[in-house]
């Protein structure tokens, strides 16, 4: 299930935002993110408190529009670490999936996988 979240569309732009500015409103988000829908943002925002991954925290709530920040939990802070995870096992597959041929080469030389580079001296 947190996965299925986190890989979610815009969830990263989002979740990087609130990194970036510790703590964000949904107008600020909004504006920053301005291909997002506004309900779509509402939606993954609600997603990510109720995956307790942000936590909100409500402005003047007496006023008639009040101010609700986000931030991430600590919970969050360690799911963020799986976005830092994926580069790293991505990275670790192309560096796996490169083949480096020294010396003679034969006539035939036969390559298969995603990603893959050869280089030939």
């Amino acid at each position: 299930m947190l996965m299925k979240l986190i890989t979610k569309r815009n969830t990263k732009a989002v979740l990087d935002l609130i990194i970036e500015n510790d703590e964000m409103y949904f107008s600020e988000l909004q504006r920053a993110l301005d291909n997002v829908n506004p309900g779509t943002l509402n939606r993954i925002l609600k997603e990510l408190m109720d995956a307790q991954i942000l936590t909100k925290r409500v402005e003047n709530e007496n006023m008639a529009m009040p101010k609700t920040w986000y931030r991430l939990t600590d919970y969050g802070k360690k799911v963020i670490g799986l976005y830092d995870l994926e580069a790293k096992l991505e990275n670790e597959a192309k560096i796996t999936n490169q083949t480096n041929i020294n010396g003679k080469v034969g006539k035939v030389i036969n390559v298969s996988g995603d990603n893959t580079t050869l280089n030939i001296k």
